[in-house]
């Protein structure tokens, strides 16, 4: 669905908030103010550039902290008011 973390970061940037659907079939609302694009190059050694998306949260009466790349993301749920 997105090619990169910087493209679903432009799409939640744009929209302010987001639900996203993985394909682990794990849903998470990500918000501006608690979502952020990560390096991770350095937990790799083919020396390739990856990013993963870190957003935290509460999920189920719990502080939680979720990593996932941005190819994991199945499909986006953006609500607008009209």
């Amino acid at each position: 669905m997105f090619r990169d973390c910087e493209e679903l970061y432009n799409f939640l940037t744009h929209h302010g908030e987001v639900m996203v659907v993985l394909d682990s079939d794990r849903e998470y609302e990500l918000h501006t103010h608690d979502t952020e694009i990560v390096d991770v190059s350095d937990k790799v050694e083919d020396g390739v550039k990856r990013t993963v998306i870190k957003t935290v949260g509460m999920k189920d009466g719990e502080y939680s902290v979720v990593y996932f790349s941005a190819d994991a993301v199945e499909h986006v749920y953006v609500h607008e008011e009209n």
